[in-house]
């Protein structure tokens, strides 16, 4: 059963996809089929009045034709009287049998109101024979008529179950981790899960900052001032990033940061990072950029060659890379991502707008660890997590060597002065861009005299506006006024 259950959890993202694809052509095969029987109609609309004139036809009746019957000839008397009464009479129109006389009374678009049996006159005619036609299938209100409500409707259901599922997965993930490594970090931390809530510390608390990001707190411990713990998992709520995912796996990643004491860490920055993340992490963090702009092979330190060292002291690394460290990493290579030593950590760098403006961060000593989670498509377990315990413990290793390890004389010579240039080249940086920015100040002030002089429009005041503006200009230009003295003899 639990294999089938892993199977059923694989295969859940492409259920809901053929679900929506199942969707999508129930829908179209529905609106092709109304589209064609709207076209039928639409081409018969005429096949009402062409049924009337077949019936016309075969009601009207067949002309009997009789046979002649023999005439007298006329009298001349009678031909005379004849002559004078078509001289008197008038000729009317032969109606036909059946129709009646247009009445301007009874025509409904002449009058409104008006009683048509005051109106009629004559015999009434025979009534048509009413036919009721069929409404088309395109104008019934049946569900076929709402396809796009169906298929919002089932999208929305699909996200909701997505949503449910997938958070409930990252909790799992995120208990399974703590549960496995919770009696390990008690064991070396004083306090642990503290979420920072009350005044008095808690224990045993993974606060969930959203739904794919937990984080743990663990202080009190010699050699540092605490230990955070972020399990940056995937966003398996949202169903957009689980479709992504699907063409682009992305793995789970969990980064453990520790803020070392500034008596317990000497000043040196070294990194393992991979190979082809190297440059990017150089380009985006300040103290990679500034103390390691070299690059080592790991194989020199017995370290896979996937991942390169970047180190600012050549002693540090010999040290701090030890057998141990070295069989951790090539044990554990598929978990493993990069570590980071470093006592000038000020983040990533920040845009040449944002610096300008923002205050000068303080550095700060930390040891920051990168692990990876699951297998190269994104699948994670909850037997994942808990083979991260080892991990947790090379932390805590290198929390102890780091702590006692210490700089020669030569090395922490280079050390600070590395640290001064750097802190030199921050200040330099720092005091062009106040200059730029007064400069700035300075030509959008004069932009804005000059534009009010030319608004002017008295010239006697526009030229002592502009006798002004160049005694100002001159008196910036040469601060240092002389003073001629005149002596008498």
């Amino acid at each position: 059963m639990a294999s089938v259950r892993g199977y059923v959890k694989l295969l859940r993202p492409w259920f809901l996809m053929l679900l929506m694809l199942l969707v999508l052509l129930i829908t179209y095969v529905t609106a092709t089929e109304d589209n064609v029987e709207a076209g039928s109609d639409s081409s018969n609309d005429f096949a009402e009045f062409e049924q009337e004139v077949d019936d016309d036809d075969e009601e009207a009746p067949a002309e009997v034709e009789t046979p002649p019957t023999p005439t007298t000839p006329p009298n001349r008397e009678q031909v005379q009287e004849e002559d004078k009464d078509d001289d008197d009479a008038t000729v009317e129109p032969d109606e036909p049998e059946g129709e009646e006389e247009f009445d301007h009374f009874t025509d409904e678009e002449e009058f409104e109101g008006y009683n048509k049996d005051k109106g009629a006159k004559g015999k009434p005619g025979p009534q048509p024979d009413l036919k009721i036609e069929k409404v088309p299938l395109h104008l019934r209100a049946n569900w076929e008529g709402f396809y796009a409500e169906i298929l919002t409707l089932a999208g929305l259901v699909a996200y909701a179950l997505n949503f449910f599922a997938g958070r409930n997965k990252n909790s799992k993930l995120a208990t399974a981790w703590f549960k496995s490594n919770k009696e390990l970090l008690e064991n070396n931390f004083h306090i642990v899960g503290d979420d920072g809530s009350a005044d008095e510390p808690q224990q045993g608390i993974l606060v969930k900052e959203s739904e794919s990001l937990y984080t743990l707190w663990c202080t009190g411990r010699v050699g540092c001032n605490g230990l955070l713990v972020e399990l940056k998992l995937q966003k398996r709520h949202d169903l957009v990033n689980v479709m992504s995912h699907l063409v682009k796996p992305v793995r789970d990643t969990i980064t453990i940061t520790v803020h070392m004491t500034d008596e317990e860490m000497d000043n040196f920055v070294l990194a393992v990072v991979p190979k082809k993340m190297a440059t990017k992490m150089q380009k985006e963090l300040l103290d990679l950029n500034f103390f390691c702009p070299d690059k080592r092979s790991g194989n020199k330190y017995d370290l896979p060659s996937s991942l390169v060292i970047l180190t600012e002291s050549t002693e540090a690394a010999n040290i701090l890379l030890s057998q141990q460290v070295s069989k951790m990493i090539n044990t554990y290579e598929d978990m493993f991502e990069s570590m980071i030593f470093s006592d000038q950590y000020v983040g990533p760098k920040q845009e040449d707008d944002d610096q300008g403006n923002a205050k000068p961060v303080k550095p700060k000593k930390v040891l920051i660890f990168n692990f990876k989670v699951g297998n190269s498509k994104g699948n994670t377990k909850a037997q994942d997590m808990v083979k991260l315990e080892p991990m947790t413990r090379l932390v805590l290793f290198c929390i102890d060597r780091v702590r006692r390890f210490k700089l020669g004389k030569d090395a922490k010579a280079r050390a600070e002065k590395n640290r001064r240039d750097l802190e030199e080249s921050i200040l330099k940086q720092n005091h062009a861009q106040r200059q730029e920015a007064a400069q700035l100040r300075r030509e959008e002030k004069a932009r804005e005299s000059k534009e009010k002089m030319m608004q002017e429009e008295d010239p006697d005041r526009q030229r002592r506006l502009e006798e002004r503006e160049n005694k100002k200009e001159a008196k910036r230009r040469n601060p240092f006024k002389i003073k001629q003295i005149k002596a008498r003899g």
